[in-house]
């Protein structure tokens, strides 16, 4: 028994119809009257009369602002506690209160919206920060609008409000989607200046997602990165002039992060990169495990194998890594291709667990689809084969309609471009271009997918996977 996908290869084409006015007015105060809104606006204008001095920000990016404590307390449940005598001091007459932990940016934006019911944003000031210091103030009004927005529009965010809300994971909807943003677009987030600065735990948990879009050794080299900036000692990042210490501090560094690495899903090209610079931070036997594995895919080593990264990719026999690889064989690239990179796209169009076992099904499926990838995992033996078909699949060709009730009748196709492989032992893929084109590819009502006259082919019952196969434009 077969379990076999068959996949067509489109192509991509991104879209993004979101958009995002960095200068957008929120109206929150719809019931105000208009003339109450300009008085308001005029008395924080102004300070008429002001009983309250608020003092946010640290360092050199502090700010002053002055209001009038009862609307502050009026309008937000927070500053009815902080503005009392247990956490603000009184000096003649006016209320002091320290807000270190907001910009004064955001906390203007807010003071408005208290003032005048509307929120107006400039492109200096990240929607994120808002929501997390309107959340803090209790203006439940301002979280619930913004988070919306933020949901709706991923172009809103910015590398790093991501970073800024992975560090925030009380705001679950919110934290949801930035998990998505980081997986699907990794290299924005770990090129952030922010990313440095990530929390080791916060780190771990971005690590531990397998949807995480990049190749392995990419992360690696972004985990050292993240590594020597947090630790001491270490002045260069050239690690030939460094000493046993650095990398013995470098170990203790990242000694709990390094396990989310997958080594084992790696290239053994890739692998060797790591172990060159870096093999006396790995784990104690890691690396001989790790060789081992390579050279026999049946050892069992005594460290948790994790799953390759998930891409967005439609199959259970291969993953998107082996996609890469594919897509370098279809336009013959010498070396693999990153998933994201692939200038190719496979499309599911038959997988015989939902669409039905049966040369009919796969037929009825794959026949007139053109260009087409089919992958075999065959049962009990975990072997991984298939081929690629350049033309398309037929149950036999139209103009030997004459012959449709024979069943057994075989018409050679000539093509140069098809090929089968094994990937049984993913760190020594097996690659078997055509020899004969004449007979490159098989159609046969009475036969599945058909490679060379005895090459490939499956004749009974059985499982497919299925995909197109098509350039991108």
């Amino acid at each position: 028994m077969y379990f076999i996908s068959i996949l067509y290869v489109a192509g991509v084409q991104n879209s993004n119809n979101c958009e995002y006015d960095p200068f957008a007015i929120y109206p929150f105060a719809e019931n105000m009257e208009n003339s109450v809104i300009v008085d308001f606006a005029d008395l924080l204008e102004n300070h008429d009369d002001y009983n309250v001095k608020i003092i946010v920000g640290k360092g050199p990016n502090v700010k002053e602002f002055k209001a009038h404590k009862y609307i502050l307390t009026s309008r937000s449940t927070y500053f009815k506690s902080a503005l009392s005598s247990r956490w603000a001091r009184l000096e003649n007459g006016i209320t002091i209160f320290n807000k270190p932990n907001i910009s004064p940016s955001v906390f203007e934006v807010l003071l408005k919206y208290i003032y005048t019911g509307a929120i107006s944003v400039g492109n200096n000031v990240s929607l994120v920060d808002i929501v997390i210091a309107s959340d803090e103030l209790q203006l439940l009004e301002v979280y619930r609008r913004l988070e919306r927005c933020l949901l709706e529009d991923e172009s809103a965010w910015n590398p790093r409000d991501v970073i800024t809300i992975l560090q925030h994971n009380n705001f679950v909807k919110l934290y949801n989607t930035a998990i998505k943003l980081a997986c699907k677009n990794p290299e924005a987030t770990f090129n952030s200046e922010d990313f440095i600065r990530m929390k080791e735990t916060h780190l771990i948990n971005l690590l531990k997602y397998d949807e995480l879009e990049l190749d392995e050794i990419k992360i690696w080299e972004y985990l050292i990165h993240w590594g020597i900036e947090n630790t001491n000692f270490i002045l260069d990042y050239d690690s030939t002039k460094w000493t046993p210490e650095n990398f013995l501090d470098l170990k203790n560094t990242l000694r709990n992060c390094i396990s989310y690495i997958r080594f084992f899903q790696m290239s053994p090209s890739d692998y060797v990169k790591v172990r060159a610079h870096f093999k006396d931070i790995l784990p104690d036997g890691l690396d001989d495990e790790v060789i081992q594995y390579f050279l026999d895919p049946n050892f069992r080593p005594s460290t948790k194998i994790l799953p390759s990264r998930k891409y967005p990719f439609e199959s259970n026999i291969i993953n998107a890594k082996d996609a890469g690889l594919i897509a370098s064989w279809i336009v013959k690239r010498k070396t693999p291709y990153p998933f994201r990179n692939i200038p190719l796209k496979f499309k599911l169009i038959y997988r015989a667990s939902s669409e039905g076992f049966g040369i009919e099904s796969f037929h009825r499926n794959c026949d007139n689809k053109g260009p087409t990838l089919v992958v075999i995992k065959v049962r009990n033996s975990g072997e991984i084969i298939g081929g690629y078909n350049p033309l398309e699949w037929r149950g036999v060709k139209e103009k030997f309609s004459l012959l449709l009730d024979d069943d057994d009748f075989d018409h050679q196709c000539e093509t140069s471009n098809s090929f089968i492989f094994s990937l049984t032992n993913r760190a020594i893929p097996i690659l078997s271009r055509v020899s004969s084109k004449k007979e490159a590819i098989i159609w046969c009502r009475s036969k599945g997918p058909c490679f060379g006259l005895h090459d490939l082919l499956i004749k009974r019952k059985l499982s497919i996977y299925a995909a197109n196969v098509e350039e991108n434009v």
